[in-house]
């Protein structure tokens, strides 16, 4: 975002808005677009910090059809993966380079399913148990 209206907003429907490497990006009014002079829009002051997102498609405009997903390119190109994993709680395809596994570093307790510790409980109970 700019300066005079913050960098960091929130704009709750953009968040309805899914990523798509080959879609257009978010666009910033700034107030001064004019049609004559190659914006899209005609837009004044008042109009200034408002986000605007076309349905474009390989840098191409492409009107969406009835039922048609509107996607937008997050376009964030210094994030690692790690960055839009942890941010945007995904990784898109075109950023998911090579993965590592790293093993627990906590011990595993349960080895299968619910109930597990109920045997451990009996056999517990049955052990500290006198015989008559």
């Amino acid at each position: 975002g700019s300066s005079k209206h913050g960098s960091l907003r929130l704009v709750p429907m953009l968040d309805m808005i899914n990523h798509d490497a080959s879609a257009g990006s978010y666009v910033e009014i700034k107030g001064n677009e004019r049609i004559e002079a190659g914006d899209f829009l005609d837009a004044d002051e008042d109009d200034s910090g408002t986000f605007v997102v076309r349905s474009t498609r390989n840098g191409k405009i492409k009107p969406l059809m009835k039922g048609q997903e509107l996607l937008a390119n997050y376009n964030v190109p210094e994030y690692s993966s790690l960055d839009w994993f942890i941010s945007m709680g995904f990784v898109p395809p075109e950023r998911s380079g090579r993965w590592i596994k790293v093993d627990g570093v906590l011990p595993r307790v349960r080895r299968e399913g619910p109930g597990v510790n109920d045997n451990h409980a009996t056999k517990a109970k049955q052990q500290s148990r006198p015989e008559l």
